[in-house]
């Protein structure tokens, strides 16, 4: 598969580009650019750096690194999506990044929070009916 071309402005003198870590990899991480210290049940909007033009019929995801649970932190929007026309000169990606922990803690510079998946999205019609499946699963768990 080819990769695609991805532009990509670094904003900060500190960003770092995005890059994928091993060969397998299908997101590729997201550093923030200084040091914060995030209170317990506080969440900032941490700095990346970069402004990613997503190309059209593609959606970036943002989701956590597996390792920040270790550290007490969440993406306090459990997801990131961010749509092709976020490609503007003030539109850098931010980490909402919430600290579930008792204890402050310390994001250092350089360090890799999230991750960046590209998806691609279709565009849909809605159409108004009345005529649904006579189906009805409960949701929330409903089948155990």
């Amino acid at each position: 598969m080819q990769a695609m071309n991805i532009n990509v402005k670094l904003c900060h003198p500190d960003a770092v580009m995005p890059e994928y870590k091993t060969a397998g990899s299908v997101g590729f991480d997201l550093a923030v650019v200084e040091e914060q210290i995030i209170a317990p049940n506080e969440t900032k909007f941490l700095r990346t750096g970069l402004i990613i033009c997503v190309p059209n019929g593609y959606s970036l995801i943002l989701a956590a690194r597996g390792s920040i649970s270790k550290k007490n932190l969440i993406l306090a929007n459990g997801i990131g999506v961010v749509d092709t026309d976020y490609c503007g000169p003030n539109d850098e990606i931010l980490l909402a990044v919430r600290n579930i922990g008792a204890e402050p803690y310390t994001v250092q510079k350089h360090e890799r929070l999230a991750q960046g998946l590209f998806m691609p999205v279709e565009k849909t019609e809605f159409e108004k009916t009345d005529a649904i499946s006579e189906t009805s699963r409960g949701g929330f768990g409903s089948t155990g």
